[in-house]
């Protein structure tokens, strides 16, 4: 349950703060708060308003991240100890399976099928060119396109590989060392409202608007010693911020399962603080470390709103490219779009499939 109600809380704030889906597909027809702020910040220069709208989505992001707080604590609880079960039958669908197993089955299939379709069409369409089968769109990838990119595809590819990786290690080891923290149980009131008032603030950066982060990056990072603008490393700090929530909300609740009477056994035998935490927190912490990663790196190569701000001409992200793409007319920067949208999903599948096998098979198991 409570990591339910971590994931209900992400799936809120992520659609609270889309911005690069509602921009593609509604414009500003069907704007939300997000598009509103970058309308009011870029094309209007009204950051009076764009300030006053950032502040109404941090309100409604606040009360949700309440409920949801109330929601997890009301049900988190340490796992209590027992012997492992190692004759545990599988899920089975044949004539003795259960209502509950049909359903979750047949839900499942039904939303792999949603997540297939788009992608299936966007592979079709990117292979096909005036009613024919062809791989010109990918060959044309090495290009920048009709006059509409400053660098290729596969240059901007690398780019956002190499800031994935920069914003995937700030990421995993400050959402790693906040995880820890939160995983605490002080004994005090005092201690526990603390804790509570930084797990709201951790989850913050997703609700506010990643075209806010990335414009106040801009102007706040603009006098020495810290000026950024023209630093690569800008981009991987504003992504870094955005996944830092992820990795906390996909290490904490293992680390919050964790049986307290385990510390206090390795405690007894004479382990030190960070014998324990070495002992007992590392190797349960590893259940989830490798989607923590997978998380990080496909937020930051999928992200646009803040990079949008802060990428430069010269080294654009993948993202940045295919929306540039889009807003040029012809069939042949559309065919690119489309192959470029295709390399992106392979990426982030890679990534995801790979951090998953990251995870050791028996990690933490007692």
């Amino acid at each position: 349950m409570p990591a339910i109600a971590s994931a209900a809380a992400l799936v809120f704030l992520f659609c609270a703060t889309a911005f690069a889906l509602v921009l593609v597909l509604g414009g500003s027809r069907y704007a939300t708060v997000e598009v509103e702020i970058w309308l009011q910040t870029t094309q209007f220069l009204d950051l009076r308003t764009a300030s006053v709208l950032s502040i109404v989505q941090l309100v409604v992001v606040a009360l949700a991240l309440a409920v949801s707080g109330r929601a997890r604590r009301s049900r988190e609880r340490a796992l209590a100890l027992v012997e492992a079960e190692r004759s545990s039958s599988p899920l089975r669908l044949g004539r003795g399976a259960s209502p509950l197993d049909v359903g979750a089955s047949a839900i499942t299939a039904v939303v792999i099928g949603l997540i297939a379709l788009p992608m299936v069409t966007m592979l079709v369409r990117s292979l096909r060119h005036d009613g024919a089968w062809t791989l010109r769109h990918y060959a044309n990838l090495a290009t920048t396109g009709d006059r509409a990119l400053t660098v290729s595809v596969w240059d901007a590819a690398a780019n956002s590989l190499r800031v994935a990786v920069d914003a995937t290690v700030i990421a995993v080891v400050i959402g790693m060392t906040l995880a820890l923290v939160l995983s605490r149980r002080p004994a005090s009131r005092l201690g526990r409202r603390a804790l509570g008032a930084l797990d709201a603030v951790v989850m913050l950066p997703l609700g506010v608007s990643a075209v806010t982060v990335g414009f106040g990056f801009l102007i706040a990072l603009d006098r020495p010693p810290l000026d950024l603008r023209s630093s690569l490393i800008l981009i991987p700090i504003a992504q870094a911020m955005v996944a830092i929530p992820l990795v906390v909300r996909a290490v904490l609740p293992v680390l919050r399962a964790i049986d307290p009477r385990l510390r206090q056994a390795a405690a007894t035998l004479g382990a030190g603080p960070g014998r324990v935490l070495l002992t007992v927190d590392g190797p349960l912490a590893l259940r989830s470390l490798g989607l923590a990663i997978g998380f990080a790196f496909a937020v930051s190569l999928g992200e646009f709103g803040a990079t949008a701000f802060l990428a430069r001409p010269d080294r654009p992200t993948l993202p940045v490219v295919i929306v540039r793409l889009l807003g040029r007319p012809g069939d042949g920067n559309y065919g690119m779009a489309l192959a470029a949208s295709v390399v992106l999903a392979i990426i982030v599948g890679v990534v995801m499939t790979t951090a998953e096998r990251l995870r050791p098979a028996r990690s933490g198991e007692v």
